[in-house]
């Protein structure tokens, strides 16, 4: 249409309405396209978008099944998707996707690599068997879990045994010789192959295998008969079956001319008959041992031709000493002849000119080899010839063999019959002329009596008794006489019975007044049985009842108890086998009574040791003991004021001393003793004399180096010495006496109360005249025993050159401030009070005056504790250690040093704790401190005078370290000529504040990395940079205690797992990370369309929200009583940034090094009482 008009129409053709049909098609996308990797454990996810008119229908298989029961598929008109979650090896494959609809069909596959573990090797088989080692071979697994075969680890255990044990983990090829195997034991083995991922699944073998070999051949093979158309064959065992049961032995043959073996037979037994053979043809046989690993190595015969063997007969007569065979009446003959002929001959037995009539008694049997005449229980009238015959088609050959019957008993050696039988001895008697006949029983000849019955006739004779004893057991000897000798035959007989009497005498040993010791021996007639027991019963001598003691003894002695005092006693003995209680034996009458008494009185007590609460008390040994050894002696006490004697030894006293303690101060004691053995107690000793409770006191010993100080024309100067032994008591004064050398009247000059000094000056004195001097210490015993001044000193003025005066120089020159002098006209003192270790050291000494001067010195060495160790120094400092070390100490107080004690404590407090009070090293690493805390340590020398003085750290010491590396870098900005980088905090600051970080960068193809800033915040523009190069870049912190490791700026790509692909929520939580690695998380949200774009996390370090607290403060003791303390303490700077729930508290001894805990659950509180 247009301003003119319509235009003329178009006819449009006839249209069909129905809907447009598109052909099925899918896209996939590049990841999918190649091989798709999924971890193991993870969700394998396909998602394929698809589009075709119309919707088609998607079908997903895998290896020709179904994948709808193994994977989730949810298909829409415009995707399909896949997935199957937790997967193992077992899902990797190929992925075949069918889309079908009315327009057509497409299909389309994803291959799935799954990394995993391998699967079991295949086709694990054993393919060589020894007696001691077994070689496996196996293929590959089928899955090898997307990665490389590494190695197999092959394992063994014994089919008796449920654990495995490892031969070896490092095997690279598929096959392995397992050595050193028990030989004949059964093992299983099993296979399993090891890839980066780590160890796969096992292939085992289904049946145990034995370690065994084939085994060795039997040692020969021996023709033992031929006949014209057999050969018997034998052989010995293998003499080794190969560690596995023989199960059988295949026989072969090779006929001569031929180079073929052929079968014969398998046999079980160690012979075998092969029949069917050709009659005069020459074969060799061979014999091979069959075991469950194989057959041996074959053993051959020697060639034997197939033939009739003929061969006259011939009995091998070698066994038979001169063809005659003797025996006793009564005996079973046994007579076996070798038979020897081809064809085998036919045997005939005769007696003297008769065919032997065979009967039960007397037969004959003819086997393959040998013939066999029987007798059993042979008679007289079997004497005589026995011609025997062997007859074939060759010929025929006779022997005759003598039997001869001696004199004997009808019956065995030995009868035996119950009590109460008859019993018949029988005997047939040979001889010219008929014998004389006399039975004897232990050299006593035998007559008839009412019970016994004796019948001789001329060649036999019989012994009846009637209603037997053990009495009538026993030996009976048959004796015939004739003019040509004599012959005995002993007949034993054993009545069964009770027992004999035991065999006495019955002894009555260790006999107390309750007890007694019985022993005898066994009876010498048991009765024909073994003695069961024995039975004992007593009896007083006043009665006539026996009463039983014990009824089932099994030995041969009895402690017999419950005896009264006093009483006399007889004791019988019987034994008892099957047949009942025998015959009893008697004890002499004893009499119950102690064979000892109580021991005599101790001697009389004497106290040889007194102090004020305790005195050592000494007894001589009674002059008898008893008869029985003293077991203890009973101690008592009196006091004068009292009445009653007290016990004073609650043990047993054995010695012949005892300490009586707990005695009251000032009380005067008496003592006596009694002694006690198995009878009883003593009669108490003579009593002691009274002896004071107080600590013993003696007079003093004599003064020490008395000596002569100065004189004048009348009057003499002497010192002297503490006496070095003060008697218990201290010295309460001196005095001195003097007198002429020649008399022996002593004046004393001291007055009348004693001298308190150690020096006097005797005046009064008649000029040069010499005098004898010595000086008395006393005590409050009195006077001591006196020291005489050497020599005799003469009252006289002394002219002499200058001594000694003080320089009043010590140790260096120092001033003697600390000291008393003190100087007169004949000494000088010098005393220093209350010394230390600094008074050690060389003591010089000038005296001087008009005629001259004179220097000495003494050393003096002070015993003391030691002085400060020196130098001490940190050595090493780490985020929880600090490491020390020092000097020993320059005085060590005159005794070696033994230890070192470490303490510790935080600035913020003010006691030490003990590190270590052991220490014998001059240093110690102090660990376990809290990270980013100062402290201050200290160290004492300890020496056997006790612990010395401390040098501490002057200043504390920071616990801590360089810090770790700075965070994750990250690229902020790039420009033509700058970087922008930023970095997070190291996860660590190493206990110090972070200074500053240190910005490194390299240029792409140059080793040297060189600083390009430092700066104090995370993050820094580096500029100056040549545009179209390439830079790497790196960080370092910074604390006082140094540089940490750098952190090099990652440019590498990104691999990110799939943590779920079919979240509904917008809450995930994510598992399976690795404490202490840093992730980062993307999400993209998707719905029919296709998927968005990702919303990236910020990266973040999978670890725990807290740590472990710091330690608490030191602990204190608030309380104490004489079991229990109560124990303090502060909370923990750092609680680890989780609330405190408890303490544990640890105690030990100052001289343990063991800990031992206090609580059983944690302590909620900051104080506990430990008691014990």
């Amino acid at each position: 249409m247009n301003a003119a008009g319509v235009g003329e129409p178009a006819i449009i053709p006839s249209v069909e309405i129905k809907d447009r049909e598109e052909i099925p098609d899918f896209e996939l996308d590049a990841e999918l396209r190649r091989t798709l990797v999924v971890r193991a454990g993870l969700t394998i996810r396909i998602f394929v978008p698809i589009k075709g008119r119309p919707t088609p229908e998607v079908t997903w298989t895998k290896d020709g099944v179904s994948l709808k029961g193994r994977a989730s598929i949810e298909n829409t008109d415009s995707f399909t998707l896949l997935i199957v979650t937790e997967c193992t090896r077992y899902d990797a494959g190929k992925y075949l996707m069918t889309l079908e609809n009315a327009a057509g069909k497409k299909t389309g596959f994803v291959n799935v690599k799954v990394l995993d573990t391998p699967g079991p090797p295949i086709n694990l088989k054993p393919r060589e068997i020894t007696k001691d080692s077994i070689t496996l071979q196996w293929d590959m697994p089928l899955i090898d879990g997307g990665s490389r075969i590494t190695n197999y680890i092959v394992e063994k255990r014994e089919s008796t045994r449920k654990a495995y044990s490892t031969v070896t983990t490092n095997c690279q090829k598929c096959s392995f010789r397992i050595p050193n195997l028990a030989e004949g034991c059964e093992y299983y083995f099993r296979v399993l192959a090891e890839n980066e991922y780590g160890i796969g699944e096992p292939a085992e073998t289904a049946e145990p295998v034995r370690a065994s070999e084939a085994p060795s051949p039997p040692e020969s093979l021996n023709i033992m008969d031929v006949t014209r158309n057999s050969v018997s064959l034998a052989w010995p065992k293998p003499e080794h079956d190969g560690g596995s049961k023989i199960t059988g032995y295949v026989i072969e043959a090779q006929r001569k001319g031929t180079n073929q073996w052929a079968h014969i037979t398998t046999v079980k037994t160690l012979d075998c008959v092969v029949k069917n053979l050709t009659e005069n043809e020459e074969y060799t046989f061979q014999v091979m041992a069959v075991n469950s690993a194989g057959r041996s190595a074959p053993r051959e015969s020697r060639p034997v031709i197939i033939k009739e063997q003929t061969m006259l007969p011939e009995f091998d007569l070698r066994g038979i000493y001169q063809k005659t065979v003797i025996a006793k009446a009564g005996d079973n003959i046994k007579i076996e002849i070798p038979v020897l002929g081809r064809p085998r001959p036919t045997v005939t037995w005769k007696k003297e000119d008769q065919i032997l009539k065979q009967t039960q008694r007397v037969n004959y049997e003819n086997t393959a080899t040998a013939t066999i005449l029987t007798i059993n229980e042979c008679k007289r009238s079997d004497s005589g010839q026995y011609p025997l015959s062997a007859k074939n088609i060759v010929g025929e050959v006779s022997e005759v063999i003598t039997v001869q019957i001696k004199v004997d008993a009808k019956y065995k050696d030995t009868l035996v019959l119950k009590a109460g039988e008859v019993f018949r001895l029988e005997a047939d008697v040979s001889g010219r002329p008929p014998p004389t006949m006399a039975w004897t029983k232990g050299e006593k000849e035998l007559e008839d009596t009412a019970k016994l019955e004796i019948k001789i006739a001329d060649f036999s004779t019989v012994l009846i008794n009637k209603d037997s004893s053990r009495r009538d057991g026993g030996a009976y000897t048959l004796t015939a006489t004739n003019p040509g000798g004599f012959a005995k035959h002993i007949f034993n007989v054993k009545v069964l019975d009770r027992p004999g009497p035991p065999e006495g005498p019955l002894a009555v040993s260790e006999v107390t007044a309750e007890k007694c010791v019985l022993s005898w021996l066994p009876p010498l007639d048991d009765g024909g049985a073994k003695i069961d027991h024995y039975v004992v019963e007593k009896r007083e001598t006043s009665r006539l009842a026996w009463t039983a003691v014990a009824t089932e003894v099994p030995l041969t002695k009895l402690k017999v108890t419950k005896l009264l005092k006093g009483n006399e006693y007889v004791f019988r003995v019987m034994a008892v086998n099957k047949y009942g209680v025998g015959e009893p034996l008697e004890s002499e009458p004893i009499l119950a009574v102690n064979p000892y008494v109580p021991p005599d009185p101790p001697k009389t007590p004497e106290v040889t040791a007194i102090t004020k609460d305790s005195m050592v008390v000494c007894w001589g040994h009674p002059d008898s003991d008893g008869g029985s050894p003293i077991t203890n002696y009973i101690v008592e006490r009196r006091d004068r004021t009292g009445l009653r004697w007290v016990k004073c030894n609650k043990r047993v006293v054995t010695d012949l001393r005892y300490k009586v303690s707990g005695l009251t101060e000032g009380h005067e004691y008496e003592y006596r003793v009694m002694a006690e053995n198995a009878a009883g107690v003593s009669e108490p000793s003579p009593t002691s004399p009274f002896y004071k409770a107080c600590d013993t006191v003696f007079k003093p010993g004599p003064p020490g180096n008395p000596r002569v100080l100065d004189s004048s024309k009348s009057s003499i100067t002497i010192a002297w010495n503490k006496p070095i032994y003060d008697g218990g008591s201290e010295i309460t004064g001196y005095m001195v006496e003097i007198a002429l050398p020649e008399e022996d009247e002593w004046k004393i000059v001291t007055p009348p109360i004693g001298l308190k000094a150690t020096s006097f000056t005797i005046t009064d004195l008649k000029e040069n005249q010499e005098y004898k001097i010595r000086i008395y210490a006393m005590n409050s015993e009195g006077l001591g025993e006196p020291a005489l001044v050497p020599g005799t000193p003469k009252a006289e003025e002394r002219m002499l050159p200058p001594e000694i005066e003080l320089d009043a120089e010590l140790q260096h020159g120092e001033s003697l401030d600390r000291a008393s002098i003190e100087s007169t006209s004949s000494y000088t003192l010098l005393i220093v009070e209350n010394v230390n270790r600094f008074d050690s050291g060389k003591y010089i000494l000038t005296i001087e005056n008009s005629s001259g001067s004179k220097s000495a010195f003494v050393n003096v060495r002070v015993l003391d504790t030691p002085g400060a160790p020196q130098d001490l120094k940190i050595k090493e400092v780490t985020k929880s250690s600090v490491t020390l070390t020092w000097e020993p100490p320059l005085i060590d107080g005159g005794s070696k040093i033994k230890n070192y004690i470490v303490e510790k404590r935080e600035s913020t407090r003010k006691a030490y704790s003990t590190v270590n009070a052991n220490c014998h090293k001059t240093s110690w690493k102090v660990d376990s401190l809290q990270e980013g805390c100062n402290y201050y340590f200290r160290v004492l020398a300890e020496n056997e005078y006790g612990i010395g003085l401390p040098v501490e750290t002057s200043e504390s010491v920071k616990v801590s370290e360089r810090p770790l590396p700075p965070g994750k870098i990250t690229l902020l900005d790039v420009t033509r000529n700058s970087v922008s980088l930023s970095w997070e905090k190291p996860e660590h600051d190493g206990g110090s504040r972070i200074l500053g970080y240190i910005v490194e960068m390299q240029s792409k193809g140059s080793e040297k990395w060189s600083t390009c800033a430092t700066v104090k915040v995370t993050e820094a523009t580096i500029t100056g940079l040549i545009q179209g190069e390439e830079y790497t870049f790196r960080v370092s912190a910074q604390n006082e205690k140094g540089i940490s490791d750098p952190r090099q700026l990652d440019t590498s790509t990104t691999t990110w797992h799939i943590v779920s692909a079919t979240v509904a929520r917008t809450t995930i939580k994510a598992c399976r990370l690795k404490t202490g690695c840093e992730y980062q998380f993307r999400i993209a949200a998707e719905n029919r369309y296709g998927k968005s774009t990702y919303l990236t996390s910020e990266p973040i370090i999978a670890q725990y929200p807290f740590k472990v607290p710091g330690p608490p403060g030191t602990p204190f003791v608030t309380n104490v009583s004489k079991d229990s303390m109560v124990v303090q303490w502060n909370e923990p700077v750092n609680d680890g940034g989780s609330k405190i729930i408890g303490y544990h508290l640890e105690r030990k001894e100052r001289n343990s090094i063991l800990w031992a805990k206090l609580n059983k659950t944690p302590i909620p509180d900051t104080k506990f009482k430990t008691t014990g």
